[in-house]
């Protein structure tokens, strides 16, 4: 039934032809009493008028009528004079639940296996998050949420929320506001010497959006995808969602082996990289590698998918530009995220494509979710164009860096069973086993026994290639607590020994 101005309440009492054998108003009875005691129908909600009910299920108003007036002979609803008809605070005996507790049947549950696809029992070997990732030391990629300048973001939204007009609460074009898509071509130009115009910006939702759509634009089911091995694994299952094989190439000191790549499969169609900051070994890809990466693309008519997930965060060494400022030939889809450093929740990426490729990416968004949600665009728009992401990434910047200072020191402490790879940029440091320990220690026993003392680190196996590690995010720790959390770390990796 329809919700009706005054009911608070709507209730299903239509397919009454199926209990034949009943006059009309006994089914109508019976369906509303069923309601009431199984739950549907709350203690004093209030039905909608006869004349409401009858027009409702197509029978006369008598009919209804007759029903009603047995529900209240019966005990199931109560007339108020001048305001209609209410479900009865309390059940007739009958139906009322017993006064002494006792073990309720247990409903029959169906809890066979069921049959899935191919790509869900795929997505199943990473499953998704059921409760929501903590903000404790030392979890990797996750920015400390009480650095963000919520008074400065609370402003901006009840701002835009009260303009005038309807942009942020319509259908919004798919590929982002205009305001915003401006402010991310000029931050991308300004911060990692992208190529772009506005037109160029598709505003997603996540990396993950962004590395599936163009899958899905870029290739057809069954073609192959490069992958950093080890490295960021939420991807490969986004590829693999889009029907693509993952292709696992090795890396190095200088990055993606491109040689091994087309060694292992040369007619791959896209390579996904992150160049600047290897996830999550943390090295930097070289000029050759870049180079020969790029050659790649052109002459097999591939496509590389660069993801710059924290390229704003480097504390040593020359600024690296982006591997899409040095393609002349329109090869690179560069992605970039404010989920990682603003916060989480915002739920903000963008992918840049080239503008031969603008129309299909557009058309895969709109087919995906329509566009991502306008309101927050706007505010992070404001954010942009006044200046306070730029303030904010240099006050982060600057506490990441003490913070990352502190943590290398702290971790001395584990030299003798960890080596630290590069820690000059991004947000987290990987830390390989030594090799008279690697075939000793399970780095992800050590993972959960730190997980139940309060510690998150990242077992290093977890992103392929069969190392055994350990992956530390240290924006998030002062000295104290990098400090206390490594002499945990510590204590684990000793106890899992063997």
């Amino acid at each position: 039934m329809a919700k009706h101005a005054g009911s608070v309440f709507s209730v299903d009492v239509t397919g009454l032809d199926a209990q034949a054998g009943q006059p009309a108003y006994a089914r109508i009875c019976e369906r509303i009493r069923s309601a009431i005691v199984s739950g549907a129908l709350a203690p004093n909600a209030r039905l909608p008028s006869g004349r409401t009910l009858a027009k409702d299920l197509g029978v006369a108003r008598n009919t209804v009528d007759w029903a009603l007036d047995q529900l209240v002979a019966d005990g199931y609803i109560v007339r108020r004079r001048g305001a209609g008809s209410f479900v009865a605070a309390q059940l007739p005996e009958r139906d009322a639940p017993p006064l002494a507790p006792r073990r309720a049947a247990k409903p029959r549950v169906e809890t066979a296996p069921r049959r899935l696809s191919q790509r869900a029992d795929a997505l199943r070997s990473y499953p998704g998050h059921y409760l929501a990732a903590s903000a404790i030391p030392f979890t990797p990629s996750l920015p400390p949420i009480d650095l963000f300048p919520r008074e400065v973001w609370n402003r901006l939204l009840q701002r835009e929320a009260s303009k005038a007009g309807s942009d942020y609460w319509e259908y919004g074009a798919s590929n982002g506001l205009p305001a915003l898509r401006g402010a991310i071509a000029a931050h991308a130009s300004a911060m990692r010497a992208v190529r772009c115009s506005p037109g160029q910006v598709i505003v997603v939702t996540s990396t993950q959006q962004a590395v599936e759509l163009a899958g899905k634009v870029l290739a057809d089911p069954g073609a192959k995808a490069w992958c950093e091995t080890p490295g960021y694994q939420p991807v490969q299952h986004c590829l693999r969602a889009a029907g693509l094989e993952v292709v696992a190439v090795p890396v190095d000191a200088d990055g993606l082996d491109v040689d091994a790549a087309l060694a292992l499969a040369g007619d791959a169609r896209v390579a996904y990289v992150t160049p600047a900051h290897q996830y999550p070994l943390g090295v930097e890809m070289s000029i050759q590698r870049r180079k020969s990466l790029l050659a790649w693309a052109r002459q097999h008519d591939g496509y590389v998918l660069e993801d710059d997930y924290d390229g704003d965060y480097r504390y040593e060494g020359r600024p690296i530009a982006s591997l899409q400022g040095m393609d002349d030939h329109g090869r690179v889809i560069y992605i970039g995220s404010f989920n990682k450093i603003l916060f989480p929740g915002l739920r903000i990426a963008y992918a840049i494509v080239p503008e031969p490729l603008v129309a299909a990416f557009v058309d895969a968004k709109h087919a995906a979710d329509g566009h991502t949600a306008l309101l927050m665009q706007g505010a992070l728009a404001a954010f942009i164009h006044e200046g306070h992401l730029g303030r904010h990434l240099r006050t982060t910047r600057a506490i990441y860096d003490e913070r990352r200072l502190a943590f290398l020191h702290e971790a001395q402490t584990l030299a003798d069973l960890l080596d630290f790879g590069p820690a000059i940029a991004g947000m987290h440091v990987a830390a390989r086993f030594k090799p008279a320990l690697a075939a000793r220690v399970d780095d992800r026993a050590v993972a959960e026994a730190c997980a139940r003392e309060g510690i998150a680190v990242h077992p290093l196996s977890k992103y392929g290639a069969g190392e055994r590690g350990l992956v530390f995010g240290f924006s998030g720790a002062t000295r104290a607590q990098s400090h206390a959390g490594l002499t945990i770390v510590r204590g684990a990796i000793l106890a899992a020994l063997v």
